[in-house]
């Protein structure tokens, strides 16, 4: 017990100014670092790898849309919100053009990010306290909202049962996506308050 009580005050005393920013940042301040984020997954969209059995390519904007939502609460959505519509507007997204991305096999990940982003930006705005288990676990749920969104406009567009679309859009970034569950709850410890000893 001694040294989670060490961890908690140490993480207490490097993330106080954090955690105080997300708090008390005013309106614009917040505008602008979900105009960042949103630019920062239009960048991760570009950084893909593609596999020859599916697809769906493997990207870094799960990893964004987590920390956005962690970092800006409620403004994660309108990060996501932004993302969607400046790459619906300039053809940012990964792989595809303009609205031709929101209709085609991978829309539904997309509106994925920005109902997971509601959600775990929801979360952070009325919980007060965050323990690591805590975190993981809501960093959790919001990737299986977009892997929900996502396997099913897979399945819609190309015709697909249930376990086709789940093998072909959920199962190959199973174990990736957990590394990127576990890098942004790190993260997002440090911006989240710690629940109390």
């Amino acid at each position: 017990m001694h040294i989670h009580d060490t961890v908690i005050r140490c993480r207490r005393l490097t993330s106080d100014p954090l955690y105080r920013w997300r708090e008390e940042a005013n309106v614009a301040t917040k505008v602008g670092a979900a105009l960042l984020f949103a630019l920062l997954t239009a960048l991760a969209a570009q950084m893909r790898f593609l596999l020859p059995f599916t697809p769906v390519p493997f990207t870094g904007q799960v990893l964004v849309v987590l920390l956005g939502a962690a970092v800006l609460g409620r403004y994660g959505a309108l990060s996501q919100g932004m993302y969607l519509g400046l790459g619906a507007g300039l053809g940012w997204f990964s792989g595809m053009v303009g609205t031709a991305a929101l209709s085609g096999m991978t829309g539904g990940y997309l509106m994925g990010f920005l109902v997971a982003s509601f959600i775990l930006g929801e979360l952070v705005e009325r919980k007060r306290g965050w323990s690591l288990p805590e975190i993981v676990s809501a960093m959790s749920l919001a990737l299986l909202t977009i892997y929900a969104l996502g396997a099913f406009q897979l399945a819609v567009v190309l015709g697909l049962g249930v376990e086709e679309a789940l093998v072909l859009g959920v199962l190959p970034f199973l174990l990736v996506d957990g590394l990127k569950v576990a890098m942004a709850s790190a993260t997002a410890s440090l911006f989240l308050r710690p629940r109390s000893i």
